[in-house]
């Protein structure tokens, strides 16, 4: 069962599978990939990686390919083919898992069967969230945050912005939840933008098939589910607007 809300504050989700790091000379077969998908995802870009390099006090960095992003004309869909593995992303409006997770299927399937049976060395699900608090010039994270920054009695209380990261480990199924909640305090009226991230990833998976894969994914979008219901409050879910089960 999930959970779906009117205004659901989801600004970017995304399905990565990382792969053992392919040779360049897949490079072009992955740019091929482009004439399978250009009627959806019109838009071709490189993807470089960047690697610096610092000796005697001076610092340098070389960029080198590494795979081709295809976006969408309107830009809120995006499947990466990389040398190291695929990542399919919808931005906001955000639909419902099923989409998310079927068109992100049809495409990793092409990636596959382009580079033949890579090895799998990670997968994870990640949710982005944007959550807008308006009207209130200070407010009190406590109020919409099970989780929230812990500031000690002895300092000044008034916070201008933070940035938290929590690794917590998943002995359940030997994954990792890596939560991240930020925020900047904009100048009046700008609402206050909490942001809460959620990626839930499980490393070196042993899958002897795709419908392993999947059938694990579906398990950590379901926990993704779990932990943000547990980091917000009541009062937070009343932004959303309506909820609804299915």
């Amino acid at each position: 069962m999930g959970i779906q809300y009117e205004n659901a504050p989801i600004t970017e989700a995304l399905i990565d599978i990382r792969v053992e790091l392919l040779p360049t000379s897949k490079l072009p077969i992955l740019e091929g990939l482009h004439g399978l998908v250009s009627g959806q995802y019109p838009e071709k870009q490189q993807r470089l990686y960047v690697q610096g390099e610092f000796s005697f006090g001076a610092a340098s960095s070389q960029a080198h390919p590494i795979g081709f992003t295809f976006r969408t004309k309107d830009g809120k869909q995006i499947f990466q083919a990389r040398l190291d593995g695929f990542t399919f992303s919808r931005l906001r409006p955000y639909g419902n898992w099923a989409e998310l997770r079927d068109q992100a299927k049809e495409l990793w399937h092409l990636y596959r069967t382009a580079i033949g049976a890579p090895k799998i060395v990670r997968i994870a699900v990640r949710y982005i969230n944007q959550i807008n608090i308006i009207n209130q010039d200070r407010i009190d994270y406590k109020d919409y945050f099970l989780t929230s920054p812990e500031v000690s009695p002895t300092l000044p209380q008034e916070l201008a912005g933070f940035f938290m990261q929590l690794r917590i480990p998943q002995p359940e199924f030997g994954g990792m939840l890596i939560l991240t909640q930020s925020a900047d305090v904009p100048a009046s009226p700008e609402p206050h933008a909490v942001i809460l991230d959620l990626d839930m990833i499980k490393e070196d998976p042993q899958f002897s098939s795709d419908d392993e894969v999947w059938c694990m994914l579906d398990k950590l979008r379901s926990k993704k589910n779990e932990f943000f219901e547990g980091c917000i409050t009541d009062k937070t879910r009343a932004l959303f607007g309506e909820r609804r089960n299915y």
